[in-house]
């Protein structure tokens, strides 16, 4: 440090670097128990402690929580004895499920209280069935299928399994591998906890002020909002532009291909685990914003998921026309602002309703 002439200078510096190296120290090994401390509103769901880690099947949500979950606004968040997201003041502990549904974030109804969440919608209109959702963010097949054993190992049975699978599924089935009966990762980027919890959370309430201050609030879906240049809407948004560009990017070893081949093997399995407990399984599918803006009604996504239906599902329920068929009588741009979250990719309230809307048609046709 040479270049600094002045000593008290050269103190300050070394204490400002030290306390730099101190802080950093205390937040990679006691960020998370200071992070408890926090006002619960400024909170993401992890660090609110409804996410948690899962000795089998990789993470999974808190039991028998009730309070607030965070994703685009605020709202209230419970689950069963068994960390199944429930309907507050109506939650039931029953292991006799009619249907149980399978999926990520989008299945477990990310931003919004149970009874919004298509899976909440289809429970109040099928009132005489008893449903499960056993959904939660980040899921991918090879979650899916060991979570539904080991319900089944404890003591739950299922008449039919929906499994909704997510756009996202193939990026997340290429982190993660069953090891010795367990779900591990590989790549180690899903569902992993932020080595500096505090200045990630520091980082993200300024993030929030800004887009406060600027008037832009994540709940609001207004047309005019739409900002095109979002990375969530651009045509190379890794995780979700795999059905129209096969590029490997964010796909490791696997790359798109070998993580789409790995999800049908495993789904193959989940197959068989119903099967062999006389389970009927449906498969579910809906698309992205990313699909709406660059793929077509007949995406990979759709073709892949009917074709492994044949022979094997009661239902294939499918969402795509529904969404390209009010693009050819609004806009994509309309259709996108009014069914998802502003600068995101899971569904807002109308979004659910939607996807409710053809589970329902189809199920009570067949």
């Amino acid at each position: 440090m040479s270049w600094i002439k002045s000593r008290a200078a050269k103190e300050s510096l070394i204490v400002l670097v030290v306390s730099i190296i101190l802080l950093l120290l205390v937040d990679y090994f006691l960020g998370y128990t200071i992070l408890k401390q926090a006002p619960i509103s400024s909170r993401n769901n992890a660090e609110r402690g409804i996410k948690i880690r899962h000795p089998v099947y990789h993470h999974t949500l808190s039991a028998n929580y009730d309070g607030l979950g965070r994703n685009q606004s605020e709202y209230r968040f419970c689950t069963n004895s068994d960390g199944l997201k429930s309907k507050c003041g109506a939650v039931s502990d029953n292991k006799e499920i009619d249907i149980g549904f399978l999926g990520d974030s989008f299945t477990e109804g990310l931003g919004l209280p149970y009874e919004k969440t298509f899976v909440g919608l289809i429970a109040e209109k099928l009132p005489g069935k008893k449903i499960a959702n056993l959904g939660a963010a980040s899921y991918s097949p090879s979650i899916y299928y060991l979570k539904l054993k080991d319900f089944l190992e404890n003591g739950y049975k299922f008449n039919e399994v929906v499994v909704y699978i997510d756009i996202s599924d193939i990026a997340d089935e290429a982190n993660y591998v069953i090891v010795d009966g367990k779900v591990v990762d590989t790549i180690e980027n899903t569902g992993k906890q932020k080595m500096f919890p505090l200045v990630n959370f520091g980082l993200k309430g300024l993030q929030d002020r800004l887009i406060s201050a600027f008037g832009i609030m994540h709940h609001d879906y207004h047309v005019d909002y739409l900002d095109l240049s979002d990375p969530v809407y651009q045509s190379d948004f890794r995780r979700a532009a795999w059905t129209f560009d096969d590029r490997n990017e964010g796909y490791g070893k696997l790359g798109v291909k070998g993580s789409i081949a790995k999800s049908i093997e495993v789904m193959q399995k989940l197959y068989d685990l119903c099967k062999t407990n006389n389970i009927k399984l449906s498969i579910g599918v809906y698309p992205w914003p990313s699909q709406i803006l660059y793929d077509i009604e007949e995406s990979n996504q759709v073709k892949i998921w009917r074709n492994f239906c044949t022979d094997k599902c009661t239902n294939f329920y499918n969402s795509f026309p529904t969404f390209f068929d009010m693009i050819r009588s609004t806009s994509k741009k309309e259709v996108i602002n009014n069914n998802f979250f502003h600068g995101d990719m899971h569904f807002n309230e109308n979004g659910n309703q939607l996807i409710a809307a053809d589970f329902l048609k189809t199920y009570k046709n067949n």
